[in-house]
């Protein structure tokens, strides 16, 4: 195996703009609005749904969701693909528990693959192996700031699954 140097350079991506409006969400004393209930803030408050349709305009899509956490988030994803109960998701290892959580809150069966030893990312040889005709998608997490191999994972995925 070749070692590659994966060095990283440093960048603060919070500027005065950033603080400026976290800020103003703080000093309100109003973080989500968010009421569980069927009344106007049961989607969110009014920074919520601007932050909703920012999204929107700026990817140009029709919907856009919130969450109170990426574990939320992760579930919601997983059932937004229309897994069953006892299909495989093939996903690492090497991150939090929320990504198994995700597949196992729809009774589905996390598969895990190994990890390339020099980026933690997902090992593309080691997803291949893993593909059967239960595996119904592929979860990868970025680690460290590297980027998994996305393209490949996605071309992998629409080939085989």
């Amino acid at each position: 195996m070749t070692k590659k140097n994966y060095s990283f350079e440093k960048v603060n991506t919070i500027g005065r703009a950033e603080i400026k409006a976290a800020l103003k969400v703080l000093k309100s004393g109003v973080l989500s609005d968010f009421l569980a209930s069927p009344s106007g803030n049961m989607f969110g408050g009014k920074k919520v749904i601007e932050f909703e349709n920012a999204i929107k305009k700026k990817f140009g899509v029709k919907y856009a969701l919130t969450f109170n956490s990426w574990t939320s988030g992760l579930i919601a994803a997983v059932g937004a693909t229309d897994i069953n109960p006892g299909d495989e998701v093939i996903c690492t290892p090497w991150t939090m528990s929320a990504t198994a959580i995700s597949i196992l809150h729809w009774s589905a069966i996390p598969v895990f693959a190994d990890i390339d030893p020099l980026t933690y990312n997902l090992d593309i040889a080691s997803v291949k192996k893993l593909i059967n005709k239960r595996t119904k998608a592929i979860i990868s997490v970025d680690i460290f700031g590297r980027s998994a191999q996305q393209d490949e994972l996605y071309k992998l995925a629409k080939k085989k699954i």
